[in-house]
């Protein structure tokens, strides 16, 4: 079965969506783009971001984690529970000594619940092949999410992490045939960063492809703000979606 657009109809029941066409409309994608947002977000900013990215044959699903946060704060965490540690890299944290909400948490529901979406509705449903044609992009503890079911799931196409790592949760037992298919592309800032050497060396280690982007210019781990620091992720896209499509969106 070739894959289709995926329709609202079949995310009921299963997860809270919204799903950005393939371009130009009309067309068919041949790759399904999901993007996994941030401890303690809702889908709304990547609902938006689906819109801005107007990729070529990709159906972009933006997917609401299956967690609410407590105590009425709003939002929602991909975690099993949330998680405080004294995190030096946190820009939350004034100090070593401060406990802060961390996004490195354990993802044994949000790991079943994200084989659901991809198994039971992107491949039976909707025609995508897992290891061909389904790329997730997460922020954070969305990155997280991404790159704990790139090690321990399934073979992905592809996994783009702005700002997280592979949980330290993780088990070597749990970490499927080494190295793994999925490409990797783990972006940060150039100050501060979570994405550490020591944590980038590990997923060089998983997997089979991994590169690193630097933002210049930022503090911390924050969501490209312009085009230009989004280019490199644009071009990793661009590279699985359709190679000569580089040259006509002006990444060259």
């Amino acid at each position: 079965m070739s894959p289709r657009l995926p329709e609202d109809a079949d995310f009921s029941g299963t997860a809270t969506v919204t799903i950005t066409p393939s371009q130009p409309p009309g067309s068919t994608p041949s790759h399904a783009l999901i993007l996994l947002h941030g401890l303690g977000d809702t889908i709304a900013p990547f609902s938006a971001l689906a819109n801005r990215l107007n990729l070529p044959k990709a159906a972009v699903i933006a997917l609401q984690a299956p967690m609410p946060m407590p105590f009425e704060l709003g939002g929602y965490h991909w975690g099993d529970d949330l998680v405080f540690s004294k995190d030096p890299l946190s820009p939350s944290s004034s100090s070593a000594d401060d406990e802060v909400l961390s996004p490195d948490a354990e993802f044994t529901r949000s790991g079943q619940f994200l084989k659901t979406v991809i198994h039971d509705v992107l491949e039976m449903r909707c025609g995508f092949t897992a290891s061909k044609n389904v790329i997730l992009f997460g922020y954070g503890q969305g990155g997280m999410a991404a790159l704990y079911m790139a090690a321990t799931k399934m073979n992905l196409c592809a996994v783009i992490s702005v700002g997280g790592w592979i949980p330290s949760a993780v088990r070597p037992r749990e970490i499927l045939d080494l190295p793994r298919s999925t490409s990797v592309l783990l972006c940060g800032g150039d100050q501060g960063s979570a994405i550490t050497e020591a944590r980038l060396k590990y997923a060089e280690e998983l997997f089979k492809e991994c590169r690193r982007v630097v933002l210049p210019r930022m503090k911390g781990d924050l969501m490209p703000r312009n085009k230009d620091e989004m280019a490199p992720i644009l071009r990793f896209l661009l590279r699985i979606l359709v190679p000569e499509a580089l040259a006509q969106q002006g990444f060259s």
